[in-house]
């Protein structure tokens, strides 16, 4: 696991020199703390930061081919490299170390883009080709490492964060308000957007050749949308569990501590316990919990650890100071609405005190059906056979339910349920996960925002994905486009930038890619019925964890966050959503009122509270900075 940045001129006169590249690759030490490297040749200029996990005296960056051809620097794991070091080594490439760097280089120098079809990995490289003069970038297929990038008509510039980018005083910085809106519909900003108008991410599955000032953006992969087939319950199970057993045991391959992020669920779970089957001393596993008893798993956490023998080191956030807050806040690069990082953060800090490796249970509940909104199709057909006049009366009295700030509260569901119920399923799918609807975005933006934004549709980028999905079943559609949205721009941004604040590198055995195709492949009855979430999941987990783990309700890794603006936050929040941003973007008074509706528990308006604190907050340390400033500053 390390950082990358990369910078090419497209002319002589806008090359950068070593002190500004240093600079650059130095904002990003917290994510490859080990050593550092850069490369500076003519018109490019390569950097990277390195946590060692394999060959730690071997694979060192940026790593140039034996002929001075090729050069390249890497972030993130190729977790089959050995099977692919025996194949180039018997082609004759002169491979010295067992570094997965170098097996990387050589297998782009033997098959160039093609080689990312045999990658079994988290990544995004670049490989600079000195013959040709082209650079060659890339990412792995579910977007599990980030790749930001900014181009003109002078340069290219990419980072493994989009700090580097923003700090280097080459390119002028505009705010997208288009993504702020998106930011405040979905608790997320979606790629490829940024929270800058002129700076990107490469998409998940996608390659990029650059040459000649030219930039042409490929696709190598994407998540399956074709046709589910039939096949036996039990055979899938099998075929899934074996699958599991490889991606786990293939992620366990480390020169350095590993241990499991562990809660109170199934997915957790499942790894935690496959791991310390494949471990030969006692499996280290994290835990986080809440002085709230509502939120916290630690006791079902617990029985898990105590069934497989692992060795637990539970934490308990106890109170969320501001200081804390602005603690983890400086850790983001964009604004991520969702309050789960909190936790996110304490416990990759924890972790980071004993490993320097974690496997994680993300992306399972979007391959198998893991949220109750999956199960939404079921309640509307019921909903339509009930008379009007009935559903009508229901509505009502479920608008006059009492705003309880407790976790994902029954008042909640409700309410939020009413609010897509009459809608087709695609929309009623968004409606469920949004966070700040459309007409309070119009009243909350300022006048002259909100009609620069006409026509604003924030279901817009939801329905891209459902349109590229229509073979799929309903409820498999639903999954499809959780992965292209939910999943990638809030859960693996957090868990990527919590884990890297701390050095500490997270695997996502649930992600790999022949787990998601297999998901993919499955009719959504394996998954997801009336009854239950998660089917096929809790078959395979029925043996291995126990009973009320796999059967237990689902509460995940939800933050209090209600709780928190209501109390111990409360002076912090008002005193901070005033000037900045706040007064930049949204009318004041507006501001004002969500905050005295959720306060009087008119509404429960936490999630939109906390996304613009934690916009706001983001602003905050939003500073332009001179190339030769951010030099004099890193030195």
């Amino acid at each position: 696991m390390c950082s990358i940045v990369g910078h090419l001129a497209f002319q002589s006169d806008h090359k950068i020199g070593e002190p500004l590249l240093n600079a650059l690759n130095q904002l990003l030490i917290h994510r490859g703390p080990d050593s550092g490297g850069t490369f500076l040749k003519d018109e490019i200029a390569l950097a990277m930061r390195r946590l060692s996990i394999i060959d730690l005296d071997g694979g060192d960056q940026p790593m140039t081919s034996q002929d001075g051809k090729y050069t390249i620097i890497f972030n993130g794991e190729i977790y089959n490299h050995d099977h692919l070091r025996k194949d180039l080594i018997e082609k004759g490439y002169p491979i010295k170390t067992r570094s997965d760097t170098e097996v990387l280089l050589y297998s782009y120098i033997d098959k160039a883009e093609n080689c990312l079809q045999d990658l079994n990995g988290m990544f995004a490289f670049a490989v600079w080709n000195n013959h040709d003069k082209e650079l060659f970038i890339a990412r792995d297929r579910m977007g599990i490492k980030p790749l930001y990038y900014a181009i003109d008509h002078r340069r290219i510039l990419f980072a493994s964060e989009l700090t580097p980018i923003q700090q280097s005083g080459l390119f002028p910085l505009k705010i997208n308000h288009r993504s702020i809106s998106n930011y405040l519909a979905y608790w997320y900003i979606c790629e490829p957007n940024t929270i800058f108008e002129n700076i990107f991410q490469l998409s998940p599955g996608s390659y990029a050749k650059i040459r000649n000032g030219k930039m042409n953006i490929s696709t190598y992969w994407a998540i399956p949308t074709e046709r589910e087939t039939a096949r036996p319950f039990e055979e899938v199970c099998e075929q899934l569990m074996d699958l599991l057993q490889d991606s786990i045991k293939l992620r366990m391959k480390v020169d350095v501590p590993i241990g499991t992020f562990l809660s109170g669920g199934i997915d957790s779970g499942l790894v935690t316990s496959i791991a310390a089957q494949h471990i030969n001393e006692r499996l280290k596993s994290f835990l986080i919990g809440f002085k709230e008893k509502t939120y916290s798993e630690l006791e079902e956490a617990n029985k898990t650890a105590k069934r497989h023998d692992v060795t637990v080191f539970p934490s308990l956030i106890k109170q969320l100071t501001p200081e804390l807050l602005e603690e983890i806040f400086l850790a983001f690069d964009e604004p991520l609405g969702n309050a789960s990082f909190v936790p996110t953060y304490f416990l990759s800090k924890l972790a980071s005190q004993h490993v320097k490796v974690v496997l994680t249970g993300d992306g399972a509940d979007e391959l198998f059906g893991g949220y109750p909104t999956y199960q939404a199709p079921y309640y509307q057909n019921i909903y339509r056979w009930i008379p009007q006049p009935l559903t009508a009366l229901a509505k009502k009295g479920i608008e006059k339910i009492p705003v309880s700030h407790n976790r994902i509260s029954l008042d909640f569901r409700l309410k939020q349920l009413m609010r897509g119920i009459d809608q087709n399923y695609q929309k009623a799918h968004f409606t469920w996960r949004e966070v700040t609807s459309q007409a309070l975005q119009e009243n909350l933006f300022r006048k002259e925002i909100w009609e620069s934004l006409s026509p604003c549709n924030t279901f817009e980028v939801a329905e891209s994905y459902f349109s590229k999905a229509r073979n799929l079943s309903v409820k498999n559609q639903l999954m499809y486009v959780d992965m292209n949205t939910y999943l990638l721009n809030d859960h693996l941004r957090k868990v990527d930038r919590m884990s890297m604040a701390h050095s500490l590198e997270a695997r996502v055995p649930f992600l790999d890619h022949r787990i998601v195709e297999l998901a993919m492949s499955l009719p959504s009855k394996y998954k997801v019925n009336f009854f239950q979430t998660k089917r096929i999941l809790k078959h395979i987990a029925k043996d291995l964890l126990p009973k009320s783990v796999v059967y237990g309700k689902k509460k995940g890794l939800t933050s209090p966050i209600a709780g928190w603006i209501s109390s111990e936050l409360k002076d912090y929040i008002y005193d901070n959503l005033k000037g900045g941003l706040m007064d930049e973007l949204f009318d004041p008074g507006v501001t004002q009122q969500i905050l005295k509706d959720h306060h009087s528990k008119k509404k429960d308006n936490s999630r939109v509270i906390w996304s613009l604190i934690t916009l706001q907050i983001w602003g905050k340390k939003l500073k332009p900075t001179h190339t030769s400033q951010l030099q004099k500053n890193v030195s």
